[in-house]
């Protein structure tokens, strides 16, 4: 019976696909049983922060967070035999025969956890350097596909309905005091993102603009909130300068 279940699952989200021609949304992905997740956290320098998620049937998900040309979630289809050979390599890999953490030795690499879910049960293996050299070819196999195209962006949702004070492309960002923010915007190129200006002298606040054709307000904000230089950040709005 459950097994009816997913396969109904992963039908309909097909059948989504094929129909609207667009990405899959949160609440479609949140439908479906995951089956292998990859992420891969931040480093002392500029690695690539993002979580892979791969479900029953070939779908994937990719959240990017910092440091990627691809922001916020994408989706796709993977390719059949693609999608096999990764379950077949996480059946042969045997997860549950290793430890859960492997102690590191290089404490500036990012931290990368790899995720495999069989009927009902989960095994994660996490670590830097040290990791078996099985665990390390899993996750040259995830990062192929992490990498690799047709990605389609999937907005978080909502921007149609934020505000009217509210200024969907400009955003207010409270950063830390070691952050040189020329060399920090770097990383969002690709969303266009640019300082307009700080707020005064002194202030840590500034105001930033970035090109919504890109990405969503929404996932611009999420993203920036979620960046561990960000100590806070909020859209800016519009003044009321109408008389009281």
């Amino acid at each position: 019976m459950r097994m009816l279940q997913i396969l109904f699952l992963v039908a309909s989200a097909f059948i989504l696909l094929a129909a609207t021609c667009r990405p899959l949304s949160t609440k479609d992905l949140d439908k479906l049983e995951p089956r292998i997740e990859m992420f891969k956290g931040p480093c002392f320098g500029s690695c690539p922060v993002y979580k892979l998620t791969i479900y029953e049937g070939g779908i994937a998900a990719y959240d990017g967070r910092q440091y990627t040309n691809r922001i916020g979630l994408h989706t796709k289809l993977l390719d059949q035999n693609k999608y096999r050979d990764l379950i077949n390599a996480f059946e042969e890999s045997d997860m549950w025969g290793f430890q859960n953490i492997y102690k590191a030795e290089i404490p500036d690499l990012p931290t990368i956890s790899i995720t495999y879910h069989k009927d009902g049960q989960s095994k994660s293996v996490k670590g830097k350097d040290g990791r078996p050299e099985r665990i390390l070819q899993l996750e040259e196999m995830l990062s192929q596909v992490a990498e690799s195209g047709g990605w389609e962006r999937q907005s978080s949702g909502g921007d149609a309905n934020l505000p009217d004070n509210v200024i969907a492309d400009e955003l207010l960002v409270n950063l830390s005091p070691e952050v040189d923010p020329s060399v920090w915007i770097i990383q969002y190129r690709e969303q266009d993102l640019q300082i307009v200006k700080r707020i005064s002298p002194n202030s840590p606040f500034w105001l930033l603009r970035f090109n919504t054709e890109r990405i969503g307000s929404n996932d611009m904000l999420e993203a920036l909130r979620r960046d561990q230089y960000v100590l806070s950040a909020e859209f800016n709005r519009k003044v009321n300068a109408s008389p009281r």
